[in-house]
């Protein structure tokens, strides 16, 4: 009876510091913010021919810590400014987009290029734990959600024709490691491999046409994502945050030798936000 009683006291104190300790974290990340992301990247094709491009977004987050160490995270992304060189009708680039069959001509893709993320809206989900209580925190976490495949590739596969259509199932396991300076800074790490399957109408409904890519694809691909952040209270619930991360991509399909896809990323973000 006395060692269940013991048990039961060392196991309530135990949970009381994990559920307590939540609270030096949850003035970092009770937070919705703004965020402005700049990021550069390469291209390559099935022939080894390298090429680049750039990138501005914007984006809006909503993330909480509650008191028993759930923690979620929501995030909505979008490319508004997007720059790479004339790599030619099938590819896109700098208004390249004319896809001629015959006498018969259409600008499908032509405001886009080989980099396919122009819009995401994603889900993250997972459990805090205290390694080092109040100082240092170990968040596993899964993540969904839906992002748009717009590359000029894909536009054109599918005749330019409703592009709601085109886009990929977002799913990833990652981690997050956060260590809290002081009351005012706190860094972290996170680490995530991300799968992104492709839904669009070319791979779905529609064979590509032998004069452009002479086959059907998917644009599939598996991604690695690598982000190194900090967060800063600078007045009351003002909080600013800085990022810098790197993207790794494979393509997964039996794609076209002609079709230029990304490499790599490496970027920035700044963002402002209140916490709550």
């Amino acid at each position: 009876m006395l060692q269940r009683c013991v048990i039961a006291l060392i196991l309530a104190r135990v949970g009381a510091v994990f559920a307590n300790s939540n609270t030096e974290f949850q003035q970092f990340e009770n937070q919705y913010n703004l965020g402005y992301g700049y990021m550069s990247g390469n291209l390559a094709n099935g022939y080894a021919d390298k090429s680049n491009f750039s990138a501005q977004t914007l984006s809006i987050e909503i993330e909480r810590l509650f008191d028993d160490g759930i923690w979620v995270d929501g995030n909505y992304n979008m490319v508004t400014n997007y720059s790479q060189p004339n790599l030619g009708s099938l590819n896109g680039g700098n208004g390249s987009g004319n896809l001629c069959t015959g006498s018969n001509c259409a600008n499908y893709g032509s405001e886009f290029g080989q980099y396919p993320f122009m819009f995401s809206l994603l889900f993250k989900g997972g459990y805090a734990f205290q390694i080092i209580s109040g100082k240092l925190q170990l968040t596993p976490y899964a993540m969904f959600g839906r992002t748009y495949n717009w590359a000029t590739s894909t536009v054109n596969a599918n005749g330019g024709n409703n592009l709601a259509s085109d886009f990929f199932y977002t799913g990833g396991l990652g981690g997050k490691i956060s260590y809290k300076i002081n009351n005012s800074i706190l860094l972290s790490l996170d680490e995530i491999y991300t799968y992104n399957w492709d839904n669009s109408g070319a791979i779905k409904h529609i064979q590509t046409n032998p004069d452009l890519y002479g086959k059907t694809y998917a644009a599939t691909n598996y991604t690695l994502t690598s982000t190194l952040g900090a967060k800063f209270k600078v007045y009351r619930d003002l909080e600013l945050s800085a990022n810098t991360f790197w993207n790794s991509f494979q393509p997964q399909s039996n794609i076209s030798g002609l079709m230029y896809t990304p490499t790599d990323t490496y970027g920035v973000q700044f963002s402002v936000g209140l916490t709550y």
